[in-house]
């Protein structure tokens, strides 16, 4: 959560509202989650897709760095959900 917010932030920042809400809608959803699958999904469909979007979208250096922290973590949770230690 920590990483979703300091997204946020910096986005909202750099003057990227649009980003900046699409973040704050992925930070709900991490919020709302209620068991392993749910975070599985808010990975796969979710945060996924972000990090080509982020290079297109000119994310500033700053964003991206969190971006990266952000999809990092992601797969660490991945990464201990996985049954034979492979991320989703």
């Amino acid at each position: 959560m920590p990483l979703a917010d300091d997204l946020v932030e910096q986005l909202e920042a750099d003057g990227d509202p649009d980003s900046a809400r699409w973040f704050s809608a992925v930070r709900a959803s991490l919020a709302g989650a209620q068991g392993e699958e749910d975070l599985i999904m808010i990975f796969i469909e979710q945060l996924g897709p972000t990090g080509p979007m982020a290079m297109s979208a000119g994310f500033s250096f700053e964003a991206r760095l969190k971006l990266d922290a952000l999809l990092e973590r992601a797969q660490e949770v991945a990464f201990a959900f996985s049954a034979d230690g492979d991320a989703h």
